[in-house]
């Protein structure tokens, strides 16, 4: 529920009374999750939580036989949020789930970048619960406590999130808690203006390769110094439009090291990225084939993730530059693709663990290739690399809840001679298509929601 109060300076006795006023008000109102007490039918576990990006996503499993009937009973799952005690002040969306025998688990989203996007709470408390339909249309509200953890591990950390800028909208932060419901707990959202701290970003600019790694090469070309001069200029045209950007590298790695082992060093890309906090990030890179007549824009995306972002960058590169859609094979979506281990690679990952003396990671054909996409999702994408294999070092936030929604953007083919003249002589031109890519990304978040946020915006101006 939203109050507007309006003072004026000087008038000391009315803002005696709208203090009053608003305290009345607050009382009235209650807090969300205290608020829904009385009506709750029992609880269901969070085993896991984390943002990717700009959503927010949980796991978790319930207990039917605690609210009697059948699993066949179940017709629908949905997240209830409430801001406040009245019907107004609520609001929900259907969610996947699935039942064996007695337990139900359920997701909030389908892929990692859907479901509630932190980016459209209203300011103030928003209490999170889980919301059971049966067949019989009856329903049951369940409170969302806190199951993650164990008694060695304990429970994982809160969730402190900062707001993308958009519009002339606020920075906000958005912080996860779980706050008494009557006899049990339930997921409360904090949210309140906030100014950005200074080690928090909202994008990081990651050009490939550096040092004495110089990645793809075409002739005097190296991919290593194309996509660090695009990189620059990338992570200028975004911080003109507002964005505060960290930029990975910027030339002054030592040129006798080969960056492609440096990737888990404490102060490395991994590790670096991971902490700024930043919702997105760009890995900038440029494809090489033995046919020169290969060609065309590459965006990698995490199987998880649906398409949106990718299409986005794919779409603004193709419309505003000279480059087209790459034509080959494993797309989901014009200029998107998604990359897991094959059966080959990973046999060949197993060897190489035992003729080095360690245990190969739990990867299969599921998992994520690139480090760029699967490590800075950390949590949300199964980031894994803990310094087992001596080779690298460890990413410090492979099990942080707050994960960067990372594409890696093949630009180009630097084999191609038509590429490679728009890669090395339109390089604001790409720059500014990345931006505008970026932009009308975050605006969709705003201006184009699911039905799971359009009753939250049209709540609240945010």
């Amino acid at each position: 529920m939203k109050h507007d109060v309006k003072t004026r300076k000087g008038a000391g006795s009315l803002v005696l009374l709208l203090c009053f006023l608003m305290s009345t008000l607050l009382s009235a109102c209650g807090n969300p999750a205290s608020g829904a007490a009385g009506e709750l039918d029992g609880t269901a576990a969070i085993r896991k939580y984390c943002t990717y990006g700009a959503f927010f996503r949980a796991e978790g499993t319930v207990d039917l036989s605690e609210l009697g009937g059948t699993a066949k009973d179940i017709e629908t799952a949905a997240l209830e949020l409430r801001t406040g005690n009245g019907e107004e002040d609520r609001t929900s969306f259907e969610i996947p789930f699935s039942v064996s025998k007695t337990k139900l688990t359920f997701r909030t989203a389908e892929h990692l970048d859907e479901g509630l996007c932190l980016d459209t709470l209203e300011t103030g408390d928003t209490a999170a619960f889980l919301k059971l339909t049966r067949k019989d249309g009856s329903t049951a509200l369940l409170a969302l406590a806190d199951g993650t953890g164990s008694e060695t591990t304990g429970p994982q950390d809160a969730i402190e999130y900062y707001t993308l800028p958009y519009g002339y909208h606020g920075r906000r932060k958005v912080t996860t808690a779980f706050e008494r419901a009557g006899t049990t707990e339930t997921l409360v959202f904090r949210t309140k203006r906030s100014r950005l701290p200074k080690d928090v970003y909202d994008i990081v600019v990651d050009p490939g390769h550096g040092g004495k790694d110089p990645g793809a090469q075409s002739g005097p070309y190296k991919e290593s110094e194309v996509v660090l001069d695009l990189g620059k200029k990338v992570a200028n045209a975004l911080e003109s439009a507002g964005y505060k950007v960290l930029l990975t590298r910027d030339g002054t790695e030592d040129p006798n090291v080969n960056m492609a082992y440096t990737e888990y060093d404490k102060d490395g890309r991994v590790n670096r990225t991971c902490a700024s906090r930043a919702k997105l990030a760009l890995s900038l890179h440029l494809n090489q084939n033995k046919h020169a007549g290969q060609n065309g824009v590459q965006i990698y995306k995490a199987r998880q993730a649906g398409n949106d972002f990718a299409k986005s960058l794919a779409d603004e590169l193709v419309v505003f530059t000279a480059l087209d859609y790459s034509t080959m094979g494993g797309r989901t979506e014009k200029g998107v693709y998604v990359r897991t281990f094959s059966n080959r690679e990973l046999a060949a990952e197993r060897s190489k663990a035992r003729r080095k003396g360690y245990t190969f990671y739990d990867a299969t054909t599921s998992t994520d290739y690139y480090f760029m996409i699967r490590e800075y999702g950390c949590l949300a994408t199964g980031a894994y690399v803990d310094g087992r294999n001596p080779a690298y070092g460890v990413n410090e936030y492979r099990t942080f809840p707050q994960g960067v929604e990372s594409c890696l953007c093949e630009l180009g083919f630097l084999s191609n001679e038509h590429d490679r003249q728009v890669l090395l002589n339109d390089q604001r031109g790409i720059a500014k298509a990345l931006t505008r890519a970026v932009d009308a990304y975050i605006a969709s978040l705003h201006e184009e929601p699911g039905s799971q946020t359009a009753d939250l915006l049209a709540k609240e101006s945010l």
